[in-house]
């Protein structure tokens, strides 16, 4: 079974709707921005890479949020993930609302705020989303560690999530956005609950274009693997997938958090539940990291796909590797998804690579 790990699902201005199965603790949408089961800030809008997102999608640029953009990024959708015949499933990520070292929400963010949230997808609304088609879809949770809601610790919160159907495949979190840092207990206690429970987490570490950087003092992803190196000894170490294997965005910027994973992943791990995806290596800055892991089979064997929808596929960089038939051929397909499974396929990857996460995430 082919999984995509690493699908993103938003909305400009989605009302939270009551006649949907909702947690408790998302009972009136975002916590920051209530009535709202999924929104993109100002300051996402004002992004350059909104921008060319949303020319590289065929987004009208007319569209102001709300329901008539709604309306166009869910047909979009629909076009990427119906036409992908090699892709079995896609793990649709909700994703949670920035809070501070208090644990106090900050809802959207305006244009020039220096700290909030530029997305947010609602638990309830991203798993109903996957109940109108299981056999397509798999829900892919968030949840801050720093959380709390009346009284209940995140914690507490992730065992409402992992009772619910469709149980989450996976917990995503982006510290350098979200502000989660890797060593505060409430971190290493989400992290213990989630080994009990058995879910995985998705956690991005590296660089960053499409959301601001808000936290980079979390991009590296060494605090973390010292906080799993000790649930380790004890035990309690959760299945960890990094997202795009902690590659910089730009080849001139520094490599130190992926050459720290890559020896963690064949090395000291290499017989723990620690994982990479290999999702947006073939975005706009990170190209050159694909032939890389072409060339290395050690490092395959702890590799998972995963694409970064809506994120586009770069073919021009793989001049030099591919041949034109093969690049138009991948070119012509409309799924990005599929675009993306294809190209990484024609890379001579693995076959494990590309099923490798049915078993991770326990998917029959």
């Amino acid at each position: 079974m082919v999984i995509d790990v690493h699908c993103h699902i938003g909305f400009s201005a989605k009302r939270a709707d009551p006649n949907i199965q909702r947690f408790s603790f998302e009972q009136n949408g975002a916590a920051g921005h209530a009535g709202f089961d999924s929104y993109f800030s100002p300051r996402l809008i004002a992004r350059p890479a909104w921008f060319f997102v949303r020319r590289w999608l065929g987004v009208d640029p007319r569209l102001k949020p709300g329901d008539a953009l709604d309306a166009a990024i869910e047909s979009i959708y629909e076009k990427h993930w119906s036409q992908m015949p090699s892709v079995d499933r896609l793990v649709l990520l909700a994703f949670d609302e920035y809070h501070d070292d208090d644990g106090c929400v900050i809802g959207p963010a305006g244009r020039f705020q220096k700290r909030g949230s530029d997305i947010y997808s609602s638990n309830s609304f991203v798993a109903a989303y996957c109940r109108t088609n299981p056999n397509r879809y798999l829900f892919g949770a968030s949840l801050h560690p720093y959380r709390v809601y009346e009284g209940r610790s995140a914690p507490d919160l992730l065992v409402e999530l992992a009772a619910s159907s469709p149980r989450p495949s996976l917990i995503k979190w982006l510290p350098i956005h979200q502000n989660i840092r890797a060593d505060d207990p409430r971190t290493i206690a989400f992290l213990r609950r989630a080994a009990e429970l058995k879910i995985t987490i998705l956690v991005h570490y590296g660089g960053e274009m499409s959301l601001s950087r808000q936290h980079m003092e979390f991009e590296h992803p060494g605090p973390m693997l010292g906080v799993l190196r000790k649930l380790r000894t004890e035990s309690a170490m959760p299945t960890v997938i990094v997202a795009h294997l902690a590659t910089p965005s730009f080849p001139w910027q520094s490599a130190d958090g992926f050459n720290m994973l890559a020896e963690a992943l064949t090395g000291e791990f290499r017989e723990a539940p620690l994982y990479a995806d290999i999702s947006a290596l073939a975005a706009f800055g990170r190209t050159s990291w694909l032939p890389h892991l072409a060339e290395r089979a050690d490092l395959q064997r702890k590799v998972v796909w995963g694409t970064d929808f809506p994120i586009p596929v770069m073919f021009m960089p793989y001049w030099r590797h591919l041949d034109r038939t093969t690049r138009r051929r991948i070119a012509a397909i409309p799924s990005w998804v599929e675009q993306d499974f294809q190209l990484k396929k024609a890379f001579n990857l693995q076959p494990e690579v590309f099923t490798r996460a049915a078993e991770i995430l326990r998917v029959s």
